[in-house]
C-alpha cells in the first residue's frame, strides 16, 4: 500500500481586523490610492509573517531543547490546559531522537478564517490559522528532510505572538499530521545500512512494541539486501519504520488522524507527495498494531520486504499506477528465495480457481483495499502475475515491466505496446497465458 500524504486549504479573505480597519479609514477618509492600500496591507502581511515565523523558530528550538519554561512563554494564556500538557509531553519525547534538522515553516497558501467558536473569548489583537509545514530530518536515515503539515491557531498581543492550539481545526478541514513522538515516550532503534558510513534504518515506537521492534531491527539486516538484490542499487537502502501502539496512532500516522486508515492492515508505506524529477522524502514503513499479535518471524519479514520494496521503487512509481504491478512486485520480491510455494502465497487465489477455473482478467484497483476475501484474491493473483513473468521470461524482464509501466496510470495502448516489446504478445495473449500457468499451479496437490 502507497499512502501519500497530502495538504490542502479553502481559498477566503483574511480574518484579522488590522488590514480591514485600515482600509476602512482609506475609505473614509478617500486619500488612500490602491496601489498605496496593497503596500499597507502587504506592510500588515510581512509583520505578520515575520512574527510568526520568529514563534516557529522559538517553538522548534524549545521543542528541540525540551525547554519546559521556554515552550510555556510561547503559549497563550487562553490556551487549553491540555495543549500546554501536549507540548511538553512532545517536548520531553523528542529528546530520544537523533535529528539532522527540525524547523517549522509557514506555506504560501489561501488564508482561512480562524471559526468563531475559537476566536470566541480569545482577546487578541490579531488571531491566524496558517498553513504550517514541520520539516525533519532522522539522522542518517533522511537525506531530506520530510514534511509533516501542521495546523495552529496563533494569536497577537502586542508585538508577540503565541500558540493557541494545533488541533482546534480538525474539525474545519485542516489537521496536524502527527508523529510518534505525539503518542508518548518513544524507543529507537538504529540498524546500520549495509556497507554505509553512518547510514542507518532508524525504527521508532513505543516501549510497550519493544518485542516488535527489536524483531523488525533483526529482520532489517537481510531485508534490506534482499530489496536491493531484486531491485538495485538506486535507492536509499535504509528506512525509517514507525511501529504504532494503538489503531488511533496508526490511523495518526499514516492518514494524519482523519479516521481513513484501514485497522486491518499490518502495515502502510507514506510518503510525501512527489515532485516530479526529485528524489521521495518522508517515507515512512508505518506497522499497525495487530502486527505484534499477528506476526511469526516469517510473516513479519514477508511483510518488512514488501514495505521496503515500495520505498525502494517509489523514484520510479507515480500516482495511478495499477495496483496488480505495484502490489504484485512487492509481493513477489517479499516471498522471493525463501522456499515458499504457490499454495502458502496464494491459498484464496488456488481455491476460487480450482472451483470457477483460471481468471480471466486481471485484478483491479478496488479490490485491494475491499477487504476480506476479495482484497486476499487480488494480492494473491498481484504477485501471481509478477511471478508468471519472472518464471516464463526473466527477473530482468519483471523489472522492465515494473519501470515501464509504473509511471502513472495504465494507459491500454502503451500496455499492448509494452507486451509487445518485452515478450511479443498483446494484453489479451498476455492475460490468457498468465490465466493458465494459475491453473495449472493451482491443479498441484491436494
Amino acid at each position: 500500500m502507497i499512502a501519500v500524504t497530502v495538504t490542502g486549504c479553502g481559498a477566503t479573505a483574511p480574518t484579522s481586523t488590522a488590514p480591514n480597519s485600515a482600509a476602512s479609514n482609506s475609505a473614509a477618509s478617500n486619500s488612500t490610492t490602491a496601489e498605496q492600500t496593497t503596500t499597507e496591507v502587504s506592510a500588515f502581511e510581512r509583520d505578520r509573517r515575520a512574527g510568526v515565523e520568529d514563534l516557529l523558530d522559538r517553538w522548534a528550538t524549545a521543542l528541540r531543547a525540551a525547554d519546559h519554561d521556554g515552550i510555556r512563554d510561547l503559549i497563550d494564556p487562553a490556551a487549553s490546559p491540555q495543549f500546554v500538557d501536549e507540548q511538553l509531553a512532545r517536548a520531553d519525547a523528542l529528546t530520544a531522537v537523533d535529528f539532522d534538522s527540525f524547523s517549522y515553516a509557514i506555506v504560501d497558501s489561501p488564508e482561512i478564517p480562524v471559526p468563531p467558536p475559537i476566536a470566541a473569548g480569545v482577546s487578541a489583537t490579531d488571531l491566524w490559522a496558517p498553513d504550517i509545514r514541520l520539516d525533519y530530518a532522522i539522522a542518517g536515515s533522511d537525506a531530506a528532510p520530510a514534511a509533516l503539515p501542521v495546523a495552529p491557531v496563533v494569536t497577537r498581543h502586542g508585538d508577540r505572538w503565541y500558540l493557541l492550539s494545533d488541533s482546534a481545526l480538525d474539525d474545519y478541514g485542516r489537521r496536524t499530521h502527527p508523529a510518534p513522538w505525539d503518542f508518548g515516550p518513544v524507543v529507537v532503534e538504529r540498524v546500520p545500512a549495509p556497507g554505509s558510513d553512518g547510514e542507518v534504518s532508524t525504527i521508532i515506537g513505543h516501549a510497550d512494541r519493544q518485542a516488535e521492534i527489536d524483531a523488525l531491527a533483526a529482520q532489517l539486516t537481510t531485508a534490506v539486501p534482499a530489496v536491493t538484490d531484486m531491485w538495485g542499487t538506486d535507492w536509499a537502502q535504509r528506512a525509517v519504520v514507525f511501529v504504532a501502539s494503538t489503531p488511533e496512532e496508526f490511523d495518526g500516522l499514516v492518514s494524519g488522524g482523519d479516521g481513513s486508515t484501514d485497522a486491518s492492515l499490518a502495515a502502510a508505506t507514506i510518503t510525501d507527495p512527489i515532485t516530479p524529477g526529485t528524489a521521495p522524502t518522508g517515507q515512512r514503513i508505518v506497522f499497525g498494531p495487530r502486527a505484534a499479535d499477528e506476526f511469526t518471524d516469517r510473516s513479519r519479514a514477508t511483510v518488512l520486504r514488501h514495505e521496503l520494496t515500495h520505498v525502494a521503487a517509489r523514484s520510479a512509481t507515480g500516482e495511478g499506477a495499477p495496483l496488480w504491478l505495484l502490489e504484485g512486485f512487492a509481493d513477489y520480491t517479499a516471498y522471493r528465495g525463501r522456499g515458499f510455494d504457490f499454495a502458502e502465497i496464494a491459498p484464496t487465489l488456488r481455491g476460487v480457481v480450482r472451483e470457477h477455473g483460471a481468471p480471466t482478467v486481471l485484478p483491479n484497483d478496488a479490490a485491494f483495499g475491499a477487504g476480506g476475501t476479495a482484497a486476499a484474491l487480488a494480492y494473491e493473483s498481484a504477485w501471481s502475475v509478477a511471478d508468471y513473468v519472472a518464471q516464463r521470461y526473466s527477473e530482468a524482464s519483471l523489472l522492465d515491466l515494473y519501470r515501464s509501466l509504473a509511471r502513472g496510470p495504465l494507459d491500454p495502448a502503451v500496455f499492448d505496446a509494452t507486451l509487445e516489446r518485452l515478450f511479443g504478445t498483446t494484453a489479451r495473449g498476455f492475460v490468457a497465458d498468465w490465466g493458465a500457468r494459475v491453473a495449472a499451479e493451482a491443479a498441484i496437490g491436494n
